[in-house]
């Protein structure tokens, strides 16, 4: 899921893998997540699509690949699951990847929250998979604006990353977010920025640059669609 790691399965679709390009097509972890559970005893679900194209800004704005990903996610009480299948862009063995991801967040005192998941993916033909382990920390940021920390494990090597991010309402409709990385398992730093504009009634398109200190800047445009009860 890229900027599919951010994913709070809402506004900040987009920050769901994060330095994809720094990674291989393994990309396990719904992102460091800010995004509002609610804490009832009923299940609730959700469920969405999106597509993205991205763009090379360091190479006259050459085409990278385009993207469709699918997911549904269900959750009760403060236990949530999710499901994700991702298309990869010319491929030479795999056309797929899937995800499954379980995990429990709870919120305590004065608008602060945590969450704690295990994420496994693997690829539709090579079979080549990965696991992480995701400790969140989500914290107000002033009035309005959000803010979350995170580690991300990998059990097999206990490498991880570490990653601050945010989002910011710019207006009714658009929201700015953005998020900075340390890994241990690439040994870079990743940073991403993009806005958010949300016409309504589940569908959003966002606009986002992610880059790396190793690596060449991408821009890329998420046009999503969600639905819950």
């Amino acid at each position: 899921m890229n900027i599919k790691h951010l994913i709070g399965f809402g506004l900040t679709t987009g920050l769901l893998s994060s330095a994809a390009y720094a990674q291989d097509n393994i990309t396990t972890g719904f992102d460091p997540v800010i995004e509002d559970r609610a804490m009832t005893s009923m299940i609730g679900w959700t469920a969405g699509v999106s597509a993205a194209t991205r763009f090379n800004t360091s190479d006259d704005f050459d085409h990278l690949e385009n993207e469709v990903e699918g997911f549904v996610e269900l959750t009760y009480g403060g236990f949530h699951t999710g499901f994700s299948v991702t298309s990869l862009y010319q491929d030479p063995t795999d056309d797929a990847e899937f995800e499954v991801d379980l995990g429990y967040g709870a919120d305590f005192g004065q608008g602060m929250n945590w969450d704690l998941s295990y994420s496994y993916a693997w690829l539709n033909d090579s079979k080549d998979h990965g696991e992480e382990i995701t400790a969140t920390l989500g914290f107000p940021i002033g009035r309005d604006a959000s803010g979350a920390f995170a580690v991300i494990i990998d059990p097999d090597n206990g490498e991880s990353d570490q990653e601050v991010a945010f989002e910011a309402p710019l207006s009714e409709r658009w929201t700015a977010v953005g998020l900075i990385g340390n890994s241990d398992r690439d040994d870079n730093i990743y940073a991403e920025a993009g806005a958010v504009y949300d016409f309504g009634d589940g569908v959003s398109f966002e606009a986002l640059y992610e880059d790396t200190n190793d690596g060449d800047g991408v821009l890329g445009f998420t046009v999503s669609y969600e639905i819950g009860g």
